[in-house]
């Protein structure tokens, strides 16, 4: 690579694209949802989607959240099409082994699969709600059938 394309100072940024903020995945997610994705997100490099490697307790540690806040937002971010597990990680006292992700909005790097980005096919589920008929109950001075029909 020559030194033109290299960066002085070698800072790194995020970039999030304006069509996956103005997603309705994105708008669903919680802060602690979008400070995960961002986590992810600065820990992918260009080539190691699909082998970014996070465990929820070191989630936990760079968000300062607890463990089941983050185990949280990790299977929120996977419902809502952002992430996908690779290879799920275990705890145990000899082997401790962090889960890897992939960011659906790039190519893997693995298997060489072209970016999926579940989330822009995400919708919201719609509410079932009763329409609105009127009054359910009958106001206090208004006789009900009932007693009409007894008084007659």
């Amino acid at each position: 690579m020559s030194s033109k394309f290299k960066r002085k100072g070698k800072s790194k940024f995020l970039m999030i694209d304006g069509w996956i903020v103005r997603s309705a995945a994105y708008r669903a997610m919680t802060p602690n949802d979008r400070s995960a994705y961002l986590e992810l997100k600065w820990r992918y490099d260009g080539l190691n989607n699909g082998r970014i490697g996070l465990s929820v307790r070191d989630l936990a540690a760079a968000l300062g959240i607890g463990k089941n806040a983050a185990s949280v937002s990790l299977l929120h971010l996977q419902e809502l099409g952002f992430i996908a597990i690779v290879k799920k990680g275990a705890f145990n006292v000899k082997h401790k082994v962090a889960s890897e992700w992939l960011l659906t909005e790039y190519n893997c790097d693995v298997t060489g699969e072209l970016a999926r980005k579940d989330f822009s096919r995400w919708r919201p589920e719609e509410k079932n709600t009763v329409p609105y008929q009127g009054q359910s109950v009958p106001s206090q001075g208004q006789p009900t059938p009932f007693r009409q029909a007894k008084a007659a």
